[in-house]
This record gives C-alpha cells, sequence and structure tokens, in this order.
C-alpha cells in the first residue's frame, strides 16, 4: 500500500483533516473498548488542543494514497526545560504508534519511527524512547525492535452495580474512628485552596514518587502551584471536573488524597486518578477510608455512572490489594518499553 506522511497539528489543521482523524481514532478505539460509548469529538477535539508548559506534542499521520484515510498515526512527546522534571527526565521522549488492524504492516510503523528519529535527532539530550501500548501487535513491534518490557499494569474497572456497599460504609467507619481518635480531617476541593496550594503540591509530589515505575529511569516531575493551576485550567477547557479528597493529620500535615476525574461528556464513567498515602502515615488505613469515601461522593454527585476506571502498575502490591477487595476487575493489560535511542537507530538501519 502506498502511503503519505502529513502532519496534525490540532489548531491549523482544516475540518475534513480532523474529521478523517476522527474517523480514523474512533476505529481504533471500538477495537479496544467495543462496547463503550465513543468520544464526542468536540471533546476530543479540546483534548487535542490543550497544551503543557514544557512539553513538546509532535503528531504525524500515515494517509492511504488510494482512498485518503488515515491509516496510521505517530504522537511524540519531548520535554523541554520549561518542564519542573527537566533535569532528571530530559533524556526520555515518547513515541506511540498505532496502525489500524487491517493495514498493520511494519513498514507504515518504521516510516513512522523514522519520522520521530529525525524530529528527536533536533534535541541532543534525548538518549532513550518510551512507549506504552494496550495492543499485541504494538508490544510485538516494539519487542521486535529490541525494547525491553520496562513495566506491565493494567487499566481495571468496578460497575457500581458491584461495589459492596456495605464493606465500603464499614471502611468509613473505620475511618472516622481513626479520625476520632487522632483527630485526622478529611477536606474535599475541585480548586485547590490557595493558602494549601504549596503545601499539597509538594504532598502530591512524593506521594507520586511512591508509585512503581518499573524498568524506567523516570522519576515523575514535581508538581507546583503552577503546575496545578495550569492544570486545573486545562481541565475547565476540556470540560472536565477534577474532585480530590485528603487527610490533614493534627500536626497539620497532609498525609494522603485521591482524586476522581468526571466529564458531563462522557457520563457513563469517572476516572480514578492518583491515590496514596505519606510513608509516615501509611498502616492505619487511610487509604481505605479515603477511597470509600471517594465512592460515596461519586454516588451522590455522578448517580448516572456505570463504572469507575482506575489505573495500575501490576508491581503496585497496597493499591491493588485495596482495588481488589474494592471490586475492581482487570480490563486491560498495559505493556511499557524502552529503548536507547542509539541501539534504536541501529535496528532501523
Amino acid at each position: 500500500m502506498s502511503f503519505e506522511i502529513i502532519d496534525l497539528i490540532p489548531k491549523e489543521a482544516d475540518e475534513e483533516l480532523l474529521e478523517s482523524y476522527f474517523d480514523y481514532a474512533e476505529i481504533l478505539f471500538r477495537e479496544t473498548y467495543p462496547t463503550d460509548p465513543l468520544v464526542p469529538r468536540d471533546l476530543h477535539l479540546k483534548l487535542l488542543l490543550v497544551s503543557k508548559t514544557g512539553e513538546i506534542k509532535i503528531r504525524k499521520l500515515a494517509r492511504s494514497s488510494e482512498t485518503g484515510e488515515i491509516i496510521g498515526r505517530l504522537y511524540l512527546l519531548i520535554i523541554t526545560e520549561e518542564n519542573t522534571g527537566f533535569k532528571e527526565n530530559k533524556h526520555s521522549a515518547e513515541i506511540y504508534i498505532s496502525i489500524l488492524k487491517e493495514h498493520n504492516n511494519e513498514s507504515i510503523s518504521q516510516v513512522l519511527l523514522k519520522e520521530a528519529i529525525q524530529e528527536i535527532k533536533q534535541y541532543e539530550y534525548v538518549t532513550t524512547a518510551d512507549s506504552c501500548g494496550y495492543m499485541e501487535r504494538e508490544w510485538k513491534f516494539w519487542e521486535g525492535l529490541g525494547a525491553k518490557l520496562a513495566l506491565e499494569g493494567a487499566q481495571n474497572r468496578l460497575y457500581m452495580k458491584d461495589i459492596d456497599w456495605r464493606m465500603i460504609e464499614e471502611w468509613r467507619q473505620q475511618g472516622h474512628e481513626l479520625a476520632e481518635k487522632e483527630h485526622v480531617d478529611l477536606f474535599t476541593f475541585e480548586k485547590c485552596p490557595e493558602e494549601i496550594i504549596k503545601e499539597y503540591s509538594t504532598t502530591y509530589t512524593e506521594i507520586m514518587r511512591l508509585v512503581p515505575f518499573g524498568e524506567f529511569d523516570y522519576i515523575p516531575e514535581p508538581t507546583t502551584p503552577f503546575t496545578s493551576r495550569e492544570a486545573e485550567d486545562n481541565f475547565k477547557k476540556t470540560g472536565y471536573e477534577w474532585h480530590t479528597l485528603a487527610t490533614r493529620e493534627k500536626n497539620g500535615e497532609i498525609s494522603g488524597l485521591t482524586e476522581i476525574l468526571y466529564s458531563k461528556s462522557r457520563p457513563h464513567k469517572v476516572d480514578q486518578d492518583l491515590t496514596g498515602v505519606k510513608d509516615e502515615y501509611r498502616g492505619r488505613g487511610l487509604g481505605k477510608w479515603l477511597k470509600a469515601e471517594m465512592m460515596v461522593f461519586i454516588k451522590q454527585h455522578f448517580p448516572e455512572i456505570e463504572f469507575i476506571f482506575t489505573g495500575n502498575a501490576d508491581m503496585n502490591a497496597p493499591m491493588i490489594s485495596i482495588n481488589d477487595r474494592m471490586g475492581f476487575k482487570r480490563f486491560l493489560t498495559e505493556k511499557c518499553y524502552t529503548i536507547k535511542f542509539e541501539k534504536l537507530e541501529e535496528q532501523l538501519s
């Protein structure tokens, strides 16, 4: 099959190209999530348009010369000095290549990968390519290049109809007893209060860095008041609600947190994002309490949802234990690969 490579710059793309791209993306979506409602195209466009300081996003498409349909995509992410994690993570570029099943062949993937390499060569500090995916053909592509499996995890789902509310209430009661005994307070927000944003950003960074990242040479970037506010603004632009529950100890320290994302454009689900407790406050049931309180919050505020979605690395035993008891089930397996840029070039040559 003959094809051409074109750039996708969302803010400059005409309607015809965007519609072709959405056609392609929806075919992939249907393959991965066959029973889920499609992402509305207006929401998809908003997600394409948001940007984050310190990130360069490059998108290229493989377009059939015969039919004009989009058959493949490259998404490349490179960080710059403005990124708060630049010093620790500047060596890594994220590369995602997806080809439609009926057009899948190595030639298209390799051409897109060569495009990525040409872009990466402009940034001398990049030495490693990292990629994650849910499709077996993507795993085989990276394995064929000699990439190392760095991390394996899952997308997990908990359907509301399957929740053991009796257990959730027990966890809440245990949390309330702890709160009374040790003077722990629970608080919630959608926009982080200005008076705590510096402390909260530091706590968020500390908890995020407790999450295992396997064989990746990666340290989660520091969260700052600026990056927190930027994230809030981006969620607002896309129409997402970002809700957080957190605990504060008697000494005034924030000790744990859990957060969710919800969009009225996708009313069938809630995304459960980071949940964690600082090292020195673990072993008291705070994680269970936060999860239980968030379940009640979801039930009260979003009664129409069908399921809660979350992701976990397979090596994150403490969180998997809690999620298993709650009833979360593996829905998709995710595999992440890493390969040195030098080796990648040798393989392609």
